[in-house]
């Protein structure tokens, strides 16, 4: 019996020890002006066991507030249930989710952060409908011992700025509002450690009392006399503070109003990108790993850029890892992972990685020389079910690209659809198979295009090609005899003209050895005559004899000096 009932006091004391969880808003209360956003926070309190399961409706005043959008960042559950869902039109909230083993244990686990935006002047009540925690004790243990709700007033400002201005006036009882420039979201982190607050007085104010702390139950303190409006904090370590303010007037003192600022500074922790598969492949799109964490705010995504290209962007941590780069060329590439948390902070990783090129396509067949308005045609093999780019080239070095895809063999052929204009053009081609991988582009080959007015006139040319050098050799043959005859006269001419003039000289010489012998006989003629008369016949032979001489010697000459000027005229 004993036994019985001390296993019954275990029983009921380990159900009241379990029983020590609860759900609740945060802020639980502020005033917002219509247009204005305000950020309420899910939060679940299990303090004395861990939980690993909570869920909840959550409803609220659809004609005053609306929901604008719910955000899971920081939340404690690894594994939605139930994702998330909301009605504006009903004014209600759905969510249910795990939060996978050890579960959770603390006072202030982030479930969920929903967005509010103030619709019409009214009070505004966000509660739960019902909801659940359970224990992470193997059997489900319902701990949920409290829900609480809260309370928003929404006032008749139109939104002018960010932040809105606090009421006119704080009586006592009602707690003041505050507001803060630096740091205006309280479910956000900051990097910024020196916060600014601030808060409107009411006329008959007298003392103001502040606190900031990092328990969220903190009791003002600090007394300012005359009381003052704003107050700055410096240099605050990272962590969650809370700013308590009260104020006294006439009437007593204010209600304790609290505003939540969240500090960060510090970077992500370093952290390394590792290549699963190696650093060096043909597969165009590598995976990689990488992964951190931040001891303040937490990591709130990664921003993955290779080379100068763009930059992308994944939420942190489940997408992290693998991670798949986009295609890339062939060549030497870098990797920067940078790790950006909730505040902002930001810590980089980069590493080096190679692309190899895949196999070139090969060139079957192409057409040397094509005519103007003929098809260029070039057929090949690759890789099967790939895509083939063709890079044409003229002099000028301009580009004309032609595509097609491989066969399931492999085999591929293009027909250019430009007609090209005469002149040498090169091409190469390059493939690209089904996972993004390139190739090289291969050795350039020559087609020559042309003209079809060019070809005729080449093709007359060689038809009286034969004629016009037989022609060419006969002018030819002439014009070489001609040229032989001529200097062979012109030869002949000036021997005959140097000849001519010897025998002229000659003549001469002789003419007149033989006059000199004649007049020397006829002057002893002459002398004989004197002793004795010269005979008839004697001085008849004189006569005649120097007279015959003379006319020889004139005819002679007169045919030498015309033989003389006939050569010099030719």
């Amino acid at each position: 019996m004993a036994a019985v009932l001390i296993s019954t006091f275990y029983f009921l004391l380990s159900v009241a020890t379990a029983q020590a969880a609860s759900l609740y808003f945060s802020p639980s209360s502020g005033f917002y002006a219509v247009g204005f956003t305000m950020t309420v926070h899910v939060y679940v309190s299990s303090a004395d066991q861990a939980m690993n399961a909570a869920s909840g409706v959550v409803s609220f005043s659809p004609g005053t507030i609306e929901i604008v959008s719910v955000s899971k960042a920081n939340s404690i559950m690894n594994l939605w249930v139930q994702e998330p869902t909301f009605s504006n039109a009903n004014g209600t909230l759905d969510f249910e989710g795990i939060a996978l083993n050890p579960g959770f244990t603390g006072s202030q686990g982030t479930i969920l952060s929903i967005t509010f935006r103030a619709k019409s002047i009214g009070q505004a009540r966000v509660s739960f409908l019902s909801g659940t925690i359970l224990a992470n004790d193997g059997i489900g243990t319902n701990i949920l011992v409290g829900m609480g709700s809260a309370n928003f007033s929404v006032t008749g400002m139109v939104q002018t700025k960010e932040i809105p201005t606090p009421p006119a006036s704080t009586r006592a009882g009602n707690a003041p509002v505050i507001i803060s420039s630096s740091h205006p979201d309280q479910s956000k982190w900051y990097a910024n450690n020196e916060p600014e607050f601030s808060w409107k007085l009411p006329s008959d104010a007298i003392e103001v009392r502040t606190l900031i702390g990092k328990s969220s139950n903190g009791v003002p303190t600090v007394k300012y006399i005359p009381p003052i409006s704003s107050k700055k904090v410096d240099a605050l370590a990272d962590g969650t503070y809370y700013f308590v303010l009260q104020i006294r007037i006439n009437d007593g003192w204010s209600d304790v109003a609290r505003y939540r600022v969240n500090i960060d500074t510090t970077a992500p922790n370093p952290f390394s990108i590792t290549f699963p598969h190696g650093r060096s492949g043909r597969n165009p799109q590598p995976i990689i790993f990488f992964n951190t964490t931040d001891h303040g705010s937490g990591v709130g995504g990664y921003e993955i850029k290779v080379g100068s290209g763009d930059t992308s962007r994944i939420v942190a941590p489940t997408e992290s890892n693998p991670y798949t780069l986009p295609a890339q060329p062939p060549g030497t590439h870098t990797a920067t992972v940078t790790a950006i948390d909730e505040a902002g902070n930001k810590r980089s990783a980069s590493e080096d990685f190679t692309i190899e090129a895949i196999d070139v396509p090969i060139i079957i067949y192409y057409q040397n020389e094509i005519e103007v308005g003929d098809i260029m045609k070039i057929r090949g093999t690759t890789y099967p079910d790939s895509d083939i780019t063709v890079l044409v080239k003229n002099e000028d070095g301009a580009i004309y690209e032609e595509y097609t895809r491989s066969n399931s063999s492999g085999d591929w052929a293009i027909v250019a659809t430009k007609h090209f204009s005469p002149g040498v053009y090169n091409f190469t081609a390059m493939v690209t198979d089904g996972r993004g991988a390139r190739s090289a582009e291969t050795a350039p080959l020559t087609i020559v295009v042309n003209s079809r007015f060019l070809n005729n006139l080449i093709q007359l040319v060689l038809n009286y090609f034969s004629a016009v050098i037989l022609t060419l050799i006969i002018l030819a043959g002439v014009v070489g005899g001609s040229t032989y005859l001529y200097y062979r006269l012109l030869g002949i001419i000036r021997r005959l003209r140097r000849e001519s003039g010897e025998a002229e000289k000659v003549l001469e010489k002789s003419f007149k050895l033989l006059r000199k012998n004649i007049d020397r006989h006829v002057a002893r003629l002459r002398a004989a005559r004197s002793k004795r008369s010269l005979t008839t016949d004697e001085l008849l032979f004189l006569e005649e004899f120097e007279k015959n001489l003379m006319d020889t010697k004139r005819t002679i000459m007169k045919e030498i000096k015309d033989v003389s000027r006939d050569i010099r005229k030719k």
